[in-house]
């Protein structure tokens, strides 16, 4: 498989700390999201559903916190993808 250039974590030396990334961004940023990447992003926590789904068909107790975690990642998400405010900017 084709590397990205991009430096991982795992490949960093040990010890060697990033120069400090800088001040936090504003909380109150606009962002726009198209009816395609609505669907994208629907898509995906489909997929999250899905794997919920069969994790669960399997009734293996050592699944139960995964299924909670994709169940909760999965509401968390939809919560903030609704509760995005549109915007005429």
């Amino acid at each position: 498989m084709a590397q990205s250039g991009r430096e991982r974590h795992r490949d960093r030396e040990p010890g060697l700390r990033q120069p400090d990334p800088g001040p936090a961004p504003s909380e109150n940023r606009v962002f726009r999201i198209t009816d395609d990447e609505r669907q994208q992003i629907a898509k995906c926590l489909r997929y999250i559903d899905d794997a919920r789904r069969a994790l669960e068909g399997q009734q293996n107790p050592e699944n139960r916190e995964i299924i909670r975690e994709l169940r909760a990642s999965a509401d968390r998400i939809f919560e903030l993808l609704s509760d995005l405010e549109e915007t005429d900017v």
